[in-house]
């Protein structure tokens, strides 16, 4: 299949959206598939390397950091999209790059399945001052970016359940954002002298948090279970 992933976020930014789309764009191609990545440039210009597509995009990193709007449509890299004629289109984000998504997808006769990444009803405090509007505003968004859609794929029954619980228009799937397990597989020597270095001894327990340090993280819950 020729599959077109767009997505607001792309290399160099490393954040779980990336990974994903890395992983996926990977495991797709190792299945015989032709993928072609379609993300935002960080100037005013659009570009190509290899098989990504960097649109031409505006700062707008007042709203969120890093984010960026896209200056859409109107230039050849678009029109060497369309040309390539996708079998599928599958977006990422709810953002910029959904409404390429969208009218690549239409102008093709694609079907458009988008990711739910993020469940927005854990960012309401970014937005809005009472938790019951935000989770309001959240619902008719995402009712809004399904009706555009001919299906929904979530990371976890949990979050496939809190979609159908929108009432959203269109089918919603779980499918598991993939792993590369080799990517966290350490040569056991390794962790037993990184032990001792730290003065940890071998039968205890470690957990590790890499991330952001923000409310929606839940680190208070990871602190007091750790506790």
């Amino acid at each position: 299949m020729k599959i077109v992933i767009t997505t607001d976020w792309y290399e160099p930014v490393i954040n779980g959206v990336v990974t994903s789309v890395l992983t996926l764009k990977k495991e797709l191609i190792r299945r015989g598939h032709e993928v072609k990545v379609a993300t935002l440039s960080d100037t005013g210009h659009s570009y190509k390397e290899g098989d990504v597509y960097y649109m031409r995009s505006v700062d707008m990193s007042r709203i969120y950091p890093g984010a960026r709007a896209v200056c859409f449509p109107g230039n050849r890299l678009y029109e060497e999209l369309l040309g390539w004629q996708p079998d599928i289109v599958h977006s990422q984000c709810e953002f910029s790059t959904f409404a390429p998504a969208r009218r690549i997808a239409r102008a093709c006769g694609a079907p458009l399945v988008h990711t739910y990444h993020t469940v927005y009803e854990d960012y309401t405090h970014y937005f809005s001052p009472s938790r019951r509007w935000g989770k309001a505003l959240v619902r008719g968004f995402t009712r809004s970016v399904a009706a555009k859609c001919d299906a929904l794929f979530a990371p976890t029954d949990k979050v496939r359940d809190l979609l159908l619980g929108y009432d959203v228009a269109c089918p919603v799937f779980t499918l598991p954002t993939g792993i590369d397990v080799e990517r966290f597989r350490v040569d056991r020597r390794r962790g037993l002298w990184l032990r001792d270095t730290l003065g940890i001894p071998q039968d205890r327990p470690v957990l590790l948090y890499l991330g952001r340090l923000a409310k929606e993280k839940n680190l208070d819950d990871l602190l007091d279970v750790a506790a």
